[in-house]
């Protein structure tokens, strides 16, 4: 008995493709959703680069600063750059101005001064890049006194600039110098200076820094198409949650009465029914009609539940056309669903397949805000993504009566499809059958 049934397993085809080929489907799927197919870069701090100074100097900063492996600079120009840093796109922005090389490097008089820009949102990424800043500029220091020449050109430079001081006391001056001055005279190498100079470290009226950070306005503006400004506009945690459930209740009653129907082509049912007075139309429209209610029923539900724990739409009027829509398009995709199915099983095993397949894609499991943006982009193929964007865009997104029109129209073309493509395809097995 027990080898009759797996023979006639496998001889239903569909049967057995739904017991070994779809929970493979099904886990490529949620692996795919969890893991992000190893897209996600999210442990990178993305930086904008932008580089006004174009001297061998910014250049060997820039190449220093890259090669950390928790800073990714994108080079780009000022205006893109706080542009992508308003929209949360980049982290921060650096900004190496024009005179930047000149100083870069130098360990007295006017520090480098280049320009910092951080998202408002992301503070403590930002204190971890002056830190990263900050070092690569110590390492700019080094590079002065690994170099003989430019060492000695550098003294010259800072000699005359630390006599032409106005501002400097008499013996700051004179100290400096004489340093100076003995530093041209021996030039010792690196090596033999062990201590590095801090940024608050003065002496004699010179203050030592690496580099001046200017900070760049850059606030946030948030796109209202981005995940944050959507979720910006929900003002409750069953906005979110609810459409998604009243979605999961249309589909039992789509799955319900698709195996209804092949319950009574198996029983005989259909048969008396075809030598009735009655069309195959009106056979079918009566079921569509029963599931039709049930789905509204579904939704009203729903919604009278969701006002119980605090969800408020925003439009009562957009809820109830969205909710027609939506019962509108699942009962043509169960009059499509319940002729491809010869017997109960298959017909259950179809339909709640295709049911898993559109919540997977739809939104129904994973919110498409959520999603890889691969898999945002393959679910509009599903008519729950349209449902769903129907009922939120009533309950928290405030769509107007235009914004509504996209997501009504999918779903009455998908609807019109399925009902006649199941009429058409129950009347061509009743003329084979009979």
């Amino acid at each position: 008995m027990a080898l009759k049934d797996l023979k006639l397993l496998m001889r239903d085809r569909l049967g057995a493709f739904f017991i070994f080929v779809f929970p493979v489907l099904m886990g490529i799927f949620f692996g795919v959703v969890i893991g992000g197919l190893g897209g996600n870069s999210r442990g990178t701090m993305q930086v904008a680069m932008v580089d006004q100074d174009n001297t061998e100097a910014s250049a060997k900063f820039i190449e220093r600063l890259g090669a950390n492996k928790s800073i990714e600079l994108i080079a780009t120009d000022l205006q893109d750059a706080q542009q992508q840093v308003r929209k949360g796109n980049y982290a921060a922005m650096i900004v190496l101005p024009e005179g930047f090389g000149d100083r870069a490097g130098a360990l007295l008089g006017e520090p480098p001064t280049l320009q910092l820009g951080i998202d408002p949102s992301r503070v403590a990424e930002g204190a971890m890049l002056q830190g990263f800043v900050m070092q690569t500029m110590g390492t700019l220091i080094s590079d002065r006194f690994d170099i003989p020449a430019q060492l000695q050109s550098w003294v010259t430079t800072t000699s005359e600039r630390i006599a032409a001081a106005e501002n400097l006391d008499p013996r700051g001056r004179r100290v400096s110098l004489d340093l100076l001055e003995q530093i041209d005279k021996l030039l010792t190498p690196a090596e033999s200076a062990t201590d590095s100079p801090n940024t608050e470290a003065s002496s004699r009226g010179f203050k030592f820094e690496f580099a001046k950070i200017e900070s760049i306005d850059v606030t946030r503006e948030i796109d209202p198409s981005s995940v944050r400004g959507q979720l910006k506009k929900i003002r409750s945690r069953w906005d979110v949650s609810f459409p998604q459930a009243m979605m999961w209740g249309v589909l039992g009653c789509v799955a319900g009465f698709t195996i209804s129907i092949a319950r009574e082509r198996t029983m005989g049912t259909m048969v008396r029914l075809s030598v009735a007075p009655v069309s195959t139309f009106q056979v079918l429209a009566g079921k569509g009609l029963a599931c039709f209610l049930a789905a509204i029923g579904v939704i009203v539900m729903m919604t009278c539940l969701g006002l119980t724990l605090g969800m408020r739409p925003l439009s009562f009027a957009s809820l109830a056309v969205a909710s027609s829509c939506i019962a509108f398009c699942f009962v043509g995709i169960m009059m499509t669903l319940a002729v491809l199915g010869r017997t109960e099983q298959s017909a259950a095993g179809i339909g709640w397949a295709c049911n898993l397949v559109m919540a997977m894609f739809g939104g129904c499991m994973v919110p498409v805000m959520f999603m890889p943006r691969f898999m945002q982009d393959f679910s509009g193929l599903s008519p729950i993504r349209w449902a769903i964007l129907a009922l939120e865009g009533a309950i928290w997104r405030q769509f107007t009566w235009s914004e509504m029109l996209t997501p009504c129209l999918v779903l009455i073309t998908v609807g019109i499809a399925g009902i006649l493509l199941g009429t058409a395809l129950l009347r061509r097995q009743a003329k084979v059958a009979y």
